[in-house]
C-alpha cells in the first residue's frame, strides 16, 4: 500500500512539474500587421464623424506583416473576423479573431481614443490577445482604425486597420541603441570640451 501511494505521489509530482514547466515556457505573442476591408464599411448614422457603429466591410484581410514581428505564423491574405458592426465610441468593447497554423487568436479590445476629423474618424483600442495554443501567453495588444469619408456624409467610407503587440511609440531595439550611442557620443564630446 505504501509503495502504491509513493508511486502515485511520484506520478503526481512529475505531472505537476510538467504542467509548471509548460506554463513557464509559454511565450508572449509578437505580431504587428495591417488589414483592410474588401467591401466599403457603412456608418450607422451615414457619417463617420457621428457614428456609434461602423460595419466591418467584411471580409477583412491581412495586407502587410511587419518583419521580425510574427511569431504566430500569420500570412498575408488571412481573413480577420471583427465584431460587425464595430462600436466606435469611447469605452466600447469588441472582438477580433483569426486563425493561423499555430492556432486561433482572439482579441478583446476596448476603445480608448476617438479622434473625429472633418471627414474622418480615428479609433485606438487596447486589449488582450489570447490563443488556443498553450505555447503562447495572453499578451497586451494595440489596435487602431482610420475611417475616411472624403465626399462627406453618405459618401463611400474607406478604412484601414493596424494591430500590434508592440505599444505605440516604443522604438525598435536598433533605434534605441543608435539613440543611446548618439547620447553617449554627445556626452563624451561635452566632457572633452570641459577638460
Amino acid at each position: 500500500m505504501k509503495s502504491g501511494f509513493k508511486r502515485l505521489l511520484g506520478v503526481a509530482t512529475v505531472a505537476a512539474g510538467l504542467a509548471f514547466a509548460g506554463a513557464a515556457s509559454a511565450i508572449p505573442i509578437d505580431i504587428t500587421f495591417n488589414f483592410v476591408p474588401t467591401q466599403f464599411p457603412t456608418a450607422n448614422t451615414g457619417d463617420v464623424t457621428t457614428a456609434t457603429f461602423i460595419t466591418a466591410g467584411a471580409p477583412d484581410v491581412v495586407t502587410a506583416i511587419a518583419a521580425g514581428h510574427n511569431n504566430i505564423g500569420l500570412v498575408s491574405g488571412t481573413n480577420i473576423s471583427i465584431t460587425d458592426p464595430t462600436p466606435v465610441t469611447l469605452g466600447s468593447v469588441f472582438t477580433k479573431s483569426f486563425t493561423t497554423a499555430l492556432g486561433t487568436f482572439t482579441e478583446t479590445l476596448t476603445v480608448t481614443l476617438v479622434t473625429p476629423g472633418p471627414t474622418s474618424l480615428g479609433i485606438a483600442a487596447v486589449g488582450t490577445i489570447t490563443s488556443t495554443n498553450a505555447l503562447f501567453n495572453a499578451t497586451q495588444v494595440f489596435y487602431s482604425a482610420a475611417y475616411t469619408q472624403n465626399g462627406g456624409p453618405g459618401a463611400v467610407i474607406n478604412a484601414s486597420y493596424n494591430n500590434s503587440t508592440t505599444p505605440p511609440g516604443v522604438p525598435e531595439p536598433a533605434t534605441a541603441a543608435l539613440v543611446g550611442l548618439g547620447l553617449l557620443g554627445l556626452g563624451l564630446i561635452r566632457r572633452r570640451k570641459q577638460s
